[in-house]
């Protein structure tokens, strides 16, 4: 405690013990003993207030002063709300001022930027303008320069087509050297393997004839030529002599026995049925003892009045394809042969033709042979072929083969050799 609160107490607790003494020493003091005490408590002989009248003045001052804190309270309350209004009043004032202010502001700079953008549109304007002469004196500078390169260019143009038609020129000379020179290499290897194909014929004894087709190949397999005559009938190495005048005379390898075989089917002359033929390639078995290798490459030659250009001359046709054991077998060519009376309309076409050009008219000198084509008929006689050769022991299924690319194999065997 400090030295005030120290005073009050000594103060209050001396004073607590005078009354005491006071009380007790006076001589005039008449105590009434009572049993309980009365509101008053003790009272003293002279009348004067005790205890009780003391607590009712304090009670009283102390309503009085909570009165007065009240009212304080209640003024402080007062105040604060007017403060709180006189704040809010300020601070409306202040926020409608700030408001003021910036509206003023933003109108200001509403003002600035109108301005900057009639100042940006005057310079755009003013840009766009010097862009469009820019532009103009381009388009004239451009124009003076396209010229001038239109010029240069057609010059060019003349040169180069000048340069391009000599190149052409020479060009097509080389070109016609180069069929020139393929046509001899071709002719040479046509009759290379006409002389070859004639040689293994007079070596087995093979016939010719005007309708012919021969099968030739380099190794020891056992390649074996079908024909399907126009009736249908199949020419093969199970059926030799046809019903329509066609011979296998030639059968090649059913034993490896050469290496340069060859396999031939001939009609009498002048005895071939009319109509369409097909011919056909299967690889019928790989003779492994002696060791050949497959794919094996073959050619066939056909001899036929299918496209004569001569009176009764036979049209000569090579194929070159290759073929491995277990291959379906292989649609190589077809061919047509004409009817006598067909044969006669040629030879008096081109009778008429040699008068024709005799007289000095102009004539049609288009091929009169129709081109062939392979229809479903094919497709038929090629499956039929293929349950015929599993009846007789093939040992490979066979599917329907696609027409093979006998130029490309022809190509590919010309840079193989």
């Amino acid at each position: 405690m400090d030295a005030q609160s120290l005073g009050m107490l000594a103060i209050l607790g001396g004073g607590f013990g005078v009354g005491l003494w006071y009380i007790v020493a006076r001589g005039d003091a008449n105590l009434t003993m009572r049993q309980g005490m009365n509101p008053e408590g003790l009272r003293y002989g002279t009348g004067e207030p005790g205890f009780g009248n003391a607590k009712l003045q304090i009670n009283a001052k102390l309503a009085v002063v909570e009165e007065r804190r009240r009212a304080r309270d209640i003024a402080r309350g007062r105040q604060a709300q007017l403060d709180a209004e006189r704040n809010v009043q300020k601070q409306a004032a202040e926020r409608s001022a700030k408001d003021v202010a910036e509206n003023a502001r933003e109108a200001e700079r509403l003002r600035l930027a109108a301005i900057a953008e009639a100042q940006a549109e005057a310079d755009l304007e003013a840009q766009r303008a010097e862009d469009e002469a820019e532009r103009r004196r381009r388009e004239r500078e451009e124009g003076r320069l396209a010229e001038a390169r239109l010029a240069q260019i057609e010059q060019m143009e003349a040169e180069r087509q000048s340069e391009l038609a000599a190149a052409e020129a020479a060009r097509l000379d080389e070109i016609q050297t180069a069929r020139d020179a393929e046509a001899v290499q071709s002719k040479q290897a046509a009759q290379a393997a006409m002389k070859d194909l004639q040689a293994r014929l007079d070596r087995e004894g093979a016939r010719s004839s005007d309708v012919q087709v021969s099968l030739m190949w380099n190794n020891f397999n056992d390649l074996d030529l079908h024909i399907v005559c126009p009736s249908g009938e199949r020419i093969h190495g199970g059926n030799k002599i046809s019903k329509c005048g066609g011979e296998l005379d030639v059968d090649a390898n059913v034993r490896p026995e050469s290496k340069k075989p060859v396999e031939n089917v001939y009609w009498p002359e002048g005895t071939a049925p009319a109509g369409k033929y097909q011919v056909y390639v299967h690889h019928y078995k790989k003779h492994k003892k002696r060791r050949a290798k497959d794919p094996t490459k073959f050619q066939v030659i056909i001899n036929s009045l299918s496209d004569e250009d001569n009176d009764g001359v036979p049209d000569v046709m090579e194929y070159k394809a290759a073929l491995s054991h277990g291959d379906p077998i292989m649609l190589v060519a077809t061919f047509e042969v004409p009817s006598m009376a067909e044969r006669r309309r040629r030879k008096q076409a081109i009778e008429d033709q040699l008068a024709a050009l005799e007289r000095g008219e102009d004539v049609d000198v288009s091929p009169l042979a129709t081109p062939q084509d392979t229809s479903a008929e094919s497709t038929e006689l090629l499956n039929e072929l293929n349950e015929r050769l599993q009846r007789e022991g093939a040992d490979s299924s066979f599917e329907l083969p696609s027409a093979p690319d006998l130029d490309k194999l022809s190509d590919a065997d010309s840079n193989g050799n």
